[in-house]
């Protein structure tokens, strides 16, 4: 029987043959590997290993194109008080921006779809992935009646340090809630890292724009006693609200008129207008207050504030190829460069 040279066959003891096409094929579970064309017996070798990574002899071997080992539970200790941050980060290929994704206020990154969905993503595109969970929330440690938006900044900058190489490796933020509050802070101290936000029911400013006018006067009272606390109920939920997240909010407001956030790299955001807890208004003020001429506002008709059914998904992860595929670095260090 005449054999087809367009691509490599390869014989599994006690199997049958199988045509592998000229593709990368990971972690391909093989004892024995016999290459059976004869352009390929130099390329191929004998082996006996449990896990093997090929490159398609039509293909040159890149390092930025490997698979590389997930790290989870990765703990950095943050603040004066040392408090430990819990982190995963999946590496990808260097050549496109990592993915770091900022959770929605009083929940942990086990607690919603939405960095599991983007995990998944990131990893059919070999692209990097990045996600923490807040101090006194979920893993991490620390006390939840400590947390503000300042600290959460701070260790989100931390997790980018332990995690990523400043000086080479580019992020995408993509925050949910709160999240997408920090992730305006984070993008406006680090302009030369961050190259893309997106935005799911983003909240800035919630605490003194949102939260304050609907504080009874007793609840007013408490919050402002140092160590107060209320469980407040907003939309479909209770959240405890402590003294110290109120008064750090007034210090990091960012909605401060047309331009008053100093961010210029690509943003989206997605919005649901059945919104139980952040007004359609909110959404567009912060469009008005970045600086960034390439801003894009999805409103969802009957979006939650949760946004986690499959199309929003898909508009989730649609936003995040759009910014990253937007950002290219010209290499003037290489002599095919022209």
């Amino acid at each position: 029987m005449a054999l087809a040279s367009c691509s490599p066959l390869f014989v599994l003891p006690n199997a049958r043959i199988f045509r592998m096409p000229n593709r990368v094929v990971d972690r391909t579970t093989l004892s024995r590997v016999i290459p059976l064309h004869p352009t390929n017996r130099r390329r191929y070798q004998h082996v006996r290993t449990t896990t093997l990574h090929m490159q398609s002899p039509l293909s040159t071997p890149s390092q930025a194109q490997q698979p590389q080992q997930r790290l989870r539970n990765v703990e950095i200790h943050v603040h004066d008080d040392k408090t430990s941050v819990i982190y995963d980060h999946t590496p990808g290929r260097k050549d496109i921006p990592t993915v770091l994704y900022l959770p929605g206020f009083f929940y942990a990154r086990s607690k919603t779809a939405k960095p599991a969905a983007l995990a998944l993503q990131c990893r059919r595109k070999q692209q990097g992935f990045l996600v923490f969970d807040y101090s006194g929330t979920g893993r991490s440690g620390g006390d939840f009646a400590h947390g503000t938006v300042s600290r959460w900044v701070a260790e989100c900058e931390a997790v980018l340090d332990a995690a990523l190489d400043r000086s080479r490796e580019k992020v995408v933020l993509v925050g949910s809630g709160i999240g997408g509050w920090i992730m305006l802070h984070v993008a406006m101290r680090r302009r030369d890292q961050v190259v893309g936000l997106v935005g799911l029911s983003a909240d800035p400013d919630f605490t003194e724009k949102l939260l304050r006018p609907a504080l009874t006067e007793a609840q007013t009272e408490e919050l402002d006693k140092v160590g107060g606390m209320v469980e407040l109920e907003w939309g479909y939920r209770k959240y405890p609200i402590h003294h110290a997240l109120v008064e750090d909010g007034k210090k990091m407001l960012v909605l401060n008129g047309v331009g008053s956030i100093d961010v210029d790299c690509p943003m989206r955001l997605v919005a649901g207008m059945a919104d139980e807890e952040v007004p359609t208004s909110l959404a567009l003020e912060l469009v008005d207050a970045v600086k960034t001429r390439d801003v894009c506002l999805e409103f969802v008709k009957h979006g939650d504030h949760a946004l986690e059914l499959e199309e929003d998904f898909r508009r989730m992860w649609r936003a995040v190829c759009e910014v990253a595929d937007k950002y290219y670095e010209f290499d003037l260090g290489s002599p095919a460069s022209g």
